[in-house]
């Protein structure tokens, strides 16, 4: 338990310490003032661009990890550190309420349905090996490469190993809480459009992704799309003219960020450009962006750099985007990665019917078997977004008090403004809804969808005269005290020798193929198909033992291709 508490309270300080680094790197001469949390995030995010650099030349294994971990821990603390002591003093009891919760949910939390299948595996492959040509032939799912998995990589250190891969998503979610928590008592932002935006992302937050287990990386890409569209309210909000650059430039972070992470965040481009629209009708200049555009580029260019080393296409879901004469491309990809994204998100495994699966995914008939296969996790997140909004407007209603909140005066209703963002939620909405129904991807397009509609047609008219913090202080403490209750329950009922995620013990056996010793798992006694992945098998590991498949190093890369006979 020690050992766990510690590791996620160093692993936190790093992020940290990497996000002042960044920040007085790209913001030096700016007056920018920035949060706790949004240190953290932007921590996240450098550190994530370090591992691209890094893994072109080099592993991302212990030593070269942990080289960076002192540097980035001696520079990022005597660097500005008065300043960073004074943040982590006024932010002192949302920290440690904070780390508190996570702790308790990250004790013994079960990982993520494809942790074993590609997740960890794809990570072993980056401790193990500098970048990979041809990867995506050991298997389909790493063409589609996702920065957190490269960030995750990162904490592969000493004495941790791949303990502290498996709490990438504890740090984030500390930072998430703080942020939340933070951003919601402003007095400055209360009765904003953005107020009641984050409000209820709390608690939705807070109550539906109360356990580790459920983030897996949708919760990363979700969140920082979520937050993007947050800032973007706050750009329409405020008059500064510092605040709003500064909101701007962490959007386009963030928002470039939850695309390289998961391609489900589609819809960040748009969230952008409305941005933009709205910086020119405040007569905003934009020569202040030039630096932050520059790494901002430089992160997505690394990142469909990776994509093209590892099958041969910049964005393996484009077949426009692959060259297919190159030996290490995989044959066939954009439709490989499509099969196995496009009927099956659609719930074709459950289908009992007569229909091919060309058919099957025509003219919505899939609607059906998906919604009798999805409607259980559907209505939880209807419940969780719904129960604490309707809850505010019961309490709100029924509530006696004359000390109402003052609602802001000057943010200006703004027509096209609400257009806008409108046609943001609907067109995310709709695109997800056609093409990839699967509903942790369709989070932030549900949660945004349903928030603005209650907004506009309830919140903003039916409470705007009665609301106070009475029944805001009700709705955040009845959905932490739920988070806090649930993880509390499961934590008493672990092992006490044991409080680390499980990671399957799979057998494997090896193949040597072209000098090279190939593993693959070997159950031969277990048919359970999880014991099936590769997991945390040393590299190479490849669920079909190597079978034609070709390995060859070339100045010093590894490169695999398929063999053709």
């Amino acid at each position: 338990m020690i050992e766990l508490f510690l590791s996620i309270l160093l692993l936190s300080y790093y992020i940290f310490a990497s996000g002042n680094l960044f920040i007085l790197f790209i913001f030096k001469k700016n007056n920018f003032s920035f949060e706790l949390a949004e240190y953290g995030f932007l921590g996240i995010i450098f550190l994530t661009i370090l591992t691209y650099i890094i893994h072109f030349f080099l592993p991302l294994n212990q030593i070269n990890n942990f080289i960076l971990f002192l540097i980035i821990l001696i520079l990022g603390t005597i660097l500005n550190f008065n300043k960073l002591w004074n943040l982590i003093k006024s932010n002192l009891i949302f920290l440690i309420f904070s780390f508190f919760i996570v702790v308790l949910m990250s004790i013994k939390f079960k990982v993520n349905e494809d942790y074993g299948y590609y997740h960890l595996p794809y990570i072993v492959n980056l401790i193990s090996e500098k970048v990979i040509f041809g990867l995506a032939n050991l298997q389909v799912n790493f063409a589609w490469n996702s920065s957190w998995l490269n960030f995750s990589s990162i904490l592969y250190l000493p004495v941790l190993e791949l303990k502290g891969v498996l709490l990438s998503n504890s740090i984030l979610t500390i930072y998430v809480f703080i942020f939340l928590l933070n951003e919601i008592i402003k007095p400055k932002n209360v009765g904003k459009l953005s107020f009641f935006y984050l409000l209820f992302l709390s608690t939705y937050i807070f109550i539906k992704f109360a356990r580790i287990s459920e983030h897996g990386f949708d919760f990363p890409a979700n969140f920082f799309l979520l937050i993007s569209f947050y800032y973007l309210l706050k750009i329409h909000e405020i008059e500064n003219e510092i605040e709003i650059k500064k909101n701007f430039i962490l959007l386009l972070f963030f928002s470039i960020y939850c695309v390289t992470i998961k391609l489900s965040t589609f819809i960040s481009p748009f969230i952008f450009l409305v941005a933009v629209i709205l910086l020119i009708k405040k007569k905003i200049k934009i020569n202040f962006l030039s630096k932050s555009l520059s790494i901002s580029f430089f992160l997505f260019l690394l990142w469909t750099t990776q994509q093209f080393i590892y099958s041969g296409c910049f964005i393996s879901f484009f077949d426009f985007t692959c060259f297919k004469n190159l030996p290490w491309y995989v044959q066939d990809i954009t439709f490989s990665v499509s099969d196995a994204t496009g009927a099956v998100n659609k719930s074709f495994n459950e289908y009992k019917g007569y229909l091919s699966k060309e058919e099957y995914i025509e003219n919505f008939n899939w609607i059906g078997t998906w919604f009798n296969r999805n409607k259980i996790e559907l209505s939880e997140h209807l419940i969780s977004i719904l129960f604490p909004i309707i809850l505010l407007i019961i309490l709100s209603y029924f509530n006696g008090s004359n000390k109402n909140l003052v609602f802001s005066k000057n943010v200006k209703h703004d027509k096209l403004y609400y257009i806008l963002i409108f046609s943001i939620s609907i067109l995310g909405l709709a695109i997800w809804f056609i093409k990839s129904p699967v509903i942790r991807f369709g989070v932030p397009y549900i949660y945004i969808f349903i928030f603005l509609i209650f907004y506009y047609f309830l919140i903003s008219k039916l409470i705007k005269q009665r609301l106070n913090y009475f029944p805001i202080y009700i709705i955040l403490i009845v959905s932490l005290s739920f988070n806090m209750i649930k993880n509390f329950n499961r934590s008493i009922k672990v092992d006490k020798l044991e409080y680390w995620p499980e990671i399957l013990n799979v057998k494997y056996s090896s193949n040597i193929i072209d000098d090279m010793q190939i593993n693959f798992p070997n159950e031969k006694n277990d048919n359970y198909h999880k014991k099936k992945y590769c997991w945390s098998i040393p590299f190479i590991c490849h669920m079909n033992a190597g079978n034609n498949l070709k390995f060859q190093r070339k100045n010093n890369y590894l490169i695999i291709s398929k063999k053709f006979n």
